[in-house]
């Protein structure tokens, strides 16, 4: 007994020495718990490592981005790494709680949507740019083409003019056809010409597609490139995350035109009549009426967006719903939209899933009639905006063209234009036999827009006038649907990964338009048109030994457009590429990360044309009097042509990319060359033919060639990340061959000659007209130089181009092109803190505009620009720039000349903005995860040489761009905002 409770005696004397030592060691241990979370976004990183460098004690972060571990003391170093991330490395230093933000990393295999599918960026062998939800917010607009500008290489967008909700024209490397050469959109797998009803906020990457090897996918509809837009997806395993993004700005006109006040105005306008009688004291005038200001304000703009993203059992759902109201610069004017989007997806079996992407969008644009800008700008200053009995002035005595643009705002408001439409995709996933996937997707377009404008009975002058209430009602109605089908096989074997896919598809569009004024149908006031159209598509995408890459495609398209015999069209590609990094001798090489070189050949199609060019159209809505009598009647609206077929562009491309300095320089340099030929155009016959429009062709080639750069730098420091980015492309564009009963297109008519002339060896619709060699001082210079005959001292002497001493029409030459051959853009920001900063700068360089507006008021009695007042001709040794202001040589001083050709470049601040997104700890007692406060401006500064609104003109045909007809200005937007998450 007692031998037994000595050992007893020594096991308690041991145990309690080892408590005591474990006690020891766990009061030793020091607690360190904290979150990971995206730096970009703030979201939560679920599954990041965190370990003790050196080590293999770590943790992984739970759902909501949150880890804790125990480590000896606080002066360890922690590592942690996610997938996609760049590592970080965090020295403790005496911390205990942690809230690290993580960067992606530029080298991280970057996943590029392309065609029918998505890739590796690794394993891409076209040239495709990728522009990610973070950078489109920035903007403020409704559009996603105004979002883009500035965005990627090759990629160049005009806004369509600065009116509230208004898109913008994009050309993906130049402009390749002589009719439309708007790109395909592709929204979540629907094939669209536009993608207007897109909420900016919805969008979660667009990547546009430019080379063949990309597009070829697309066939007929590929040829002036693709932009595939993919909108916000549920996050899988997280409850409910919402998002409310709100913010409230104020628009004001860019700048204001330089035009003459009423003592000026009155000064020349008795120079150029030669009347001293009806202002005698000109000076007296003072300054009189700028009528910019009575037309223009400062403008509100708002938006709110509320957002729910996660999983509800084995759902995965994106919720969403926009408010966007831009009221415009220009009074009366402004578009309010509302949208709404739900992208769920859910796994019906283990092998199937199915999904949708619906989404609503609603809005109302308000306009003005009567041109009030084109008013604004021509009406004198010497008017008040009302006289002394409370009327509109009446501005005629000056000119029966002139108006009132205040009583055009007051009469001519109730305007208005309201789109309804639905777009979506309903979609499933069947994985089978291990390495296939079936997948189905039925798209739909429902469109319904409503025109309407009433102008009530009014007189403020014999031509500004209405003299009965009139209602104008205009209606489209779009139904479009597509069904694809398509399998993949997608198979990973030792030394190759090969990806196939197959594919049928359908589309049909049907279009409907009515037009009543008074609740009559006008004649012809109703047009129908259909088409539809079959396609089967193959690609293959192998990679070998993980850097030896080929792909190839081919597309069958039938059209209903053409005749049974031209219906189908065949569009191939091939592509190859060669990731040099990954080669065995560059294994031990520490200055490449990533060094890739690929090219790329292919054929793609355009078939935007009328819908039916190889069938001849009738009207029957014609009417005659005979006898007394009213007769009907038809003919033949145009001739048709049974072998038209598609436009077909080829396209080769060549490209680089490498990456440097640990993945934090990147390169991307491309060099193409497209060559369009069979281009659709109109063929002239004769007049006494007596048809309305001529008939459609495959004649025309047109060539454009450049380079594509694209330099990013990326990097983290602890707390601090930055980035800098610059793009630059450069496009030569020419036409190579017209038909042969057509040597030269002339168009944009200015009443003294075309304004551009589309011919071989040049531009598409290049600036033509004479060059202006100086200002005739007297009647010997007369005497001394080539003529038109009726030449005055004081007018513009025009260049002998052909060499005759005649001036004659023959001296017309070409006086330089409306499309850029240099476009740039560069941007940075930071993030430190807590703050960011991000900015942004695009420009254009290499191209003319031409201002039409000084034609067509110059030498009439309307107002003028303060350069016309400054540098006028007004007596021998004046001035050898400016005609003199005789309103008798109207027609020899207003020919189309480069006196009205100007420099079209500019260099603007796109995008500013500073936000600060608050502390963690500062919000956790109100529900609130992340909340950041930001402040942005947009447009804010240009550097231009025209002397206009804004040198951006993006027209209506590819033969009128660059012509200043007094579009609706741009606008400077000062915005401050509040993004909420919780």
């Amino acid at each position: 007994m007692k031998h037994f409770l000595s050992i007893l005696a020594r096991k308690r004397m041991f145990l309690s020495a080892l408590a005591l030592l474990l006690t020891g060691l766990v009061s030793a241990q020091v607690r360190i718990s904290g979150t990971v979370t995206d730096a970009e976004t703030g979201e939560a990183l679920i599954g990041a490592s965190v370990r003790v460098q050196g080590t293999t004690n770590g943790a992984i972060t739970d759902f909501n981005g949150a880890f804790s571990l125990s480590l000896p003391d606080a002066g360890a170093t922690l590592v942690v790494s996610y997938t996609g991330y760049a590592d970080q490395t965090v020295p403790l230093a005496g911390q205990t709680t942690l809230n690290i933000a993580m960067a992606p990393n530029a080298l991280i295999e970057e996943i590029v949507v392309v065609g029918y599918g998505v890739q590796k960026k690794s394993d891409l062998t076209g040239s495709v740019g990728t522009v990610k939800s973070k950078d489109i917010e920035r903007i403020p607009t409704a559009s996603v083409d105004q979002a883009l500008q500035g965005k990627i290489a090759g990629v160049y967008v005009t806004p369509a003019s600065g009116e509230p909700g208004a898109g913008g024209t994009v050309r993906i490397r130049g402009t390749g056809t002589l009719n439309d050469a708007n790109p395909l959109y592709v929204v979540d797998g629907m094939l669209l010409d536009n993608a207007s009803f897109v909420n900016p906020q919805d969008v979660q990457s667009i990547e546009v597609l430019k080379d063949a090897s990309a597009t070829a996918m697309y066939g007929n509809r590929g040829a002036n490139g693709v932009i595939i837009i993919t909108t916000k997806k549920g996050r899988k395993d997280r409850k409910a995350v919402f998002n409310l993004n709100t913010s409230y700005g104020i628009q004001q006109i860019d700048r204001y035109l330089p035009l003459s006040n009423a003592a000026q105005f009155a000064q020349l306008y008795t120079e150029s009549t030669g009347d001293t009688t009806r202002f005698p004291d000109p000076a007296a005038l003072g300054e009189g009426t700028n009528w910019q200001d009575v037309i223009f304000r400062d403008a509100p703009m708002a938006n709110v967006q509320l957002s729910v993203n996660g999983s509800w059992k084995k759902l995965q759902y994106n919720l969403s719903g926009n408010y966007f109201n831009q009221q415009g610069i220009v009074e009366e004017t402004g578009f309010d939209r509302y949208t709404g989007r739900f992208n769920g997806e859910y796994p019906v079996l283990k092998n199937l899933r199915i999904g949708t992407n619906l989404a609503y969008s609603t809005s109302l644009n308000n306009s003005v009639g009567g041109g009030v800008i084109g008013s604004a700008y021509r009406i004198p200053p010497v008017f008040s905006v009302r006289d002394s009995t409370g009327d509109f002035t009446d501005p005629t005595s000056f000119g029966q063209a002139l108006g009132n643009p205040a009583a055009d705002l007051f009469y001519k408001n109730d305007q208005h234009q309201r789109r309804n439409r639905w777009v979506g995709t309903v979609y499933g996933d069947y994985k089978f036999a291990k390495h296939f996937t079936f997948r189905s997707n039925f798209g739909f377009d429902r469109r319904d827009e409503r025109e309407y404008y009433f102008e009530p009975a009014f007189e403020v002058s014999t031509s500004q006038r209405n003299e009965i209430p009139r209602t104008s009602r205009d209606s489209i109605t779009i139904r479009n649907w597509l069904w694809e089908n398509t399998l993949t096989y997608d198979r990973e074997f030792d030394k190759l990964y090969l990806n196939v896919l197959a594919g049928q598809t359908a589309q049909e569009n049907r279009f409907k338009r009515r037009n009543t004024i008074d609740n009559v149908l006008q004649p012809n006031g109703e047009r129908i048109t259909e088409w539809a159209m079959m396609s089967f598509l193959f690609r293959t995408n192998a990679t070998f030994y993980d850097r030896y890459l080929v792909t190839a495609s081919l597309r069958a398209d039938g059209s209903s457009r053409f005749a049974k015999g031209n219906r189908w069209g065949y569009f191939p590609s091939a592509a190859v590429g060669w990731n040099v990094a990954q080669e065995p001798f560059m294994a031990n090489q520490k200055i490449f990360d990533r060094l890739k070189l690929r090219a790329s050949w292919g054929i793609v199609g355009n078939d935007k044309t009328s819908e039916y060019p190889s069938l001849g159209v009738i009207t029957d809505e014609l009417y005659s009097s005979f006898n007394d009598t009213v007769q009907s009647g038809a003919t033949l609206i145009n001739y048709s042509n049974a072998g038209v077929t598609w436009e077909t562009a080829r396209q080769t491309d060549v490209g680089l990319e490498l990456a440097v300095l640990n993945g934090r320089l990147t390169v991307e340099a491309d060099w193409y060359n497209r060559f369009t030929f069979d281009i659709l155009a109109d063929l002239p016959i004769p007049e006494y033919v007596g048809s309305q429009a001529t008939p459609v062709v495959n004649s025309a080639q047109v060539r454009n060639r450049g380079w594509d750069f694209t330099v990013n730098w990326r990097e983290t420091k602890g707390k601090v990340s930055y980035n800098l980015g610059f793009i630059l492309s450069t496009v030569d564009n020419e036409v190579m061959k017209l038909n042969q009963a057509k040597s030269e297109i002339l168009a944009a008519d200015l009443g003294q000659g075309f304004a551009t002339r589309t011919v071989v060896g040049q531009p598409i619709g290049g600036f033509y007209g004479y060059k202006v060699e100086g200002v005739f001082q007297n009647e010997d210079e007369i005497e001394k130089y080539p003529t038109f005959g009726d030449e005055q001292p004081g007018d513009f002497r025009y260049a002998d181009i052909n060499g005759d001493s005649i001036l004659s029409s023959e001296d017309r030459t070409y006086l330089g092109s409306p499309i850029p051959t240099l476009t740039y853009g560069f941007s940075a920001g930071i993030e430190a803190y807590g703050f960011d900063f991000n900015i942004d700068f695009f420009g254009v360089s290499g191209n003319k505009v031409l201002n039409a507006k000084a034609i067509q008021t110059r030498f009439a009695v309307n107002n003028w620009e303060q350069v016309f007042y400054d540098d006028r001709w007004t007596g021998e040794g004046t001035s050898n720039t400016v005609a003199s202001m005789d309103q008798d040589r109207f027609k020899h001083n207003t020919r189309v000349s480069d006196h009205w050709i100007e420099d079209g470049s500019f260099l603007r601040l796109r995008s500013i903005m500073l936000g600060y997104t608050f502390p963690k700890n500062w919000l956790s007692g109100i529900g609130v995860s992340r909340a950041r406060f930001y402040a942005s401006g947009t447009n804010l500064w240009t550097r231009q040489e025209y002397s206009g609104w804004s040198p951006e003109f993006p027209g209506s045909s590819p033969y009128a761009v660059g012509i200043d007809f007094l579009n609706y200005p741009m606008s400077k937007t000062y915005l401050f905002g509040l993004d909420v998450t919780f």
